[in-house]
């Protein structure tokens, strides 16, 4: 019974220490790159009278930042504030063209082809997330996987043009849209890898998910974790 009594003791004062030396909160600060679907896909579709066909999704490569906070409930769990920032001075644009066999219907006519191409160009978008984070504390390295929710502000010039067969049909592009607010979600994990005591090197993963631009998204960041402790 004593050696029980001594043994409850000894795992009581290990749990104490266990959950002191664990960081009140973390503050992360990094570069992130972005793949965004700046523009969704046009999939293809074939009837008797019609056909519609179109090149992949518009995506774009985004450089910027990434930064959180997470406050710990244990070593184990925490909650996590995430904000995000992507641009780029480039463009990207799709092609949808829609063949119609015989527009004149009843009467017999020549086919005829209208060539959509819709631009999206200079984009800025900025995520606003937070959710639970759930590590695995290992020694020096400390994986953990995170589910976020929130919104995307997207500030995204488009632009579109329509041509056809029998001529240009709209030689000046229309702007379609410059800017949207709408729900946004990641999800993915981290490495941590522990410098000191209390700075740590971050390397994170995400698939992004938001409206305002297409759905499938990808980031990736690195960048450095300071932990404050009690």
């Amino acid at each position: 019974m004593r050696h029980f009594r001594c043994a409850v003791v000894f795992v009581l004062c290990r749990l104490v220490v266990f959950a002191q030396d664990a960081p009140k909160a973390e503050i992360f600060a990094g570069v992130s790159y972005g793949n965004y679907e700046l523009l969704p896909s046009n999939p293809g579709f074939s009837s008797s009278s019609e056909t519609i066909s179109g090149n992949p999704s518009g995506r774009l490569g985004l450089i910027g930042w990434n930064g959180s906070v997470a406050v710990n409930m244990n070593r184990w769990f925490s909650f996590a504030t995430d904000v995000s920032g992507y641009y780029s001075g480039s463009s990207t644009s799709t092609t949808t063209t829609v063949t119609i066999s015989n527009p004149c219907e009843p009467v017999s006519c020549l086919p005829e082809t209208i060539t959509t191409t819709v631009a999206a160009a200079a984009p800025k978008i900025h995520n606003f997330l937070f959710g639970p984070q759930f590590s695995y504390p290992a020694g020096k390295i400390r994986p953990f996987a995170h589910f976020l929710i929130g919104g995307q502000h997207s500030d995204v010039t488009r632009a579109e043009s329509v041509t056809g067969s029998s001529g240009t049909i709209s030689s000046i592009p229309e702007v379609l849209q410059s800017g949207s607010t709408g729900f946004a979600m990641a999800i993915g994990g981290a490495v941590d890898y522990s410098i000191k005591r209390n700075l740590v090197w971050r390397l994170v993963s995400d698939y992004l998910t938001g409206q305002g631009t297409g759905q499938n998204h990808v980031r990736v960041s690195t960048g450095v974790v300071w932990r404050l402790r009690h």
